[in-house]
């Protein structure tokens, strides 16, 4: 299973059914070692969570990606959580809402917990340095808005779909491409995302985790 729920006699894996007093419909809870919640427009996002999911699982933790944007985020054990990831894309400077009120209401879970924030853009692979720090800021600076502090804050590179745009956003990305000095060619797409650093992060907050059991 990508995520485990727990029921009375506590095996990871199995479901906890309950009851809401008010409304009589059935209730559960998360257990996971590590979530990965994520906060996307357009895909990138999600699919660099999943890539950090399969990176944890293969180091043995339990671990899924949990989507800011749904039910799940709430439904978190967080007693049984042992790190937490949040990422989230940028555009036109600002993360997702979704993403800030997440953070805000779970600021001290989060800072309980050895945790990561990633944000995605298509500054962080810019040919221009100032673009690339201006992306660094504003990712550092969104945790620390919202009363989290988490351990590592990366910046990471988004993906061009041409391809999957409509033809004004398609219009508004290219500029933004050019701008950047990202490839401009609208007929085809392009993965600018370091995968490795993706792994690098993810193999960091295994080692975190170890760390503490130590």
């Amino acid at each position: 299973m990508p995520f485990g729920y727990e029921n009375a006699c506590h095996m990871k894996g199995a479901p906890r059914h309950g009851r809401c007093p008010t409304t009589g419909m059935s209730t559960f809870t998360i257990t996971c070692d590590v979530p990965v919640f994520y906060a996307t427009s357009e895909g990138q996002t999600k699919r660099i969570a999943e890539r950090i999911v399969d990176r944890l699982r293969a180091a043995g933790l339990v671990s899924s990606t949990v989507d800011l944007a749904g039910p799940d985020a709430g439904r978190i054990d967080w007693h049984h959580v042992r790190a937490a990831v949040v990422g989230a894309s940028l555009h036109a400077g600002r993360h997702q809402r979704a993403a800030v009120r997440f953070v805000r209401d779970h600021a001290e879970d989060l800072n309980d917990h050895p945790s990561v924030f990633f944000s995605v853009s298509l500054s962080a692979a810019s040919e221009h340095e100032g673009e690339v720090r201006e992306a660094r800021r504003i990712a550092q600076a969104f945790p620390a808005a919202h009363g989290w502090r988490p351990g590592e804050v990366a910046t990471i590179a988004g993906r061009l779909a041409y391809t999957q745009y409509g033809f004004l956003k398609r219009s508004v990305m290219k500029w933004i491409a050019r701008k950047e000095g990202a490839p401009t060619d609208t007929s085809r797409d392009y993965e600018l995302t370091n995968w490795s650093k993706v792994d690098r992060l993810a193999d960091d907050i295994a080692a975190r985790i170890e760390k503490r059991v130590a």
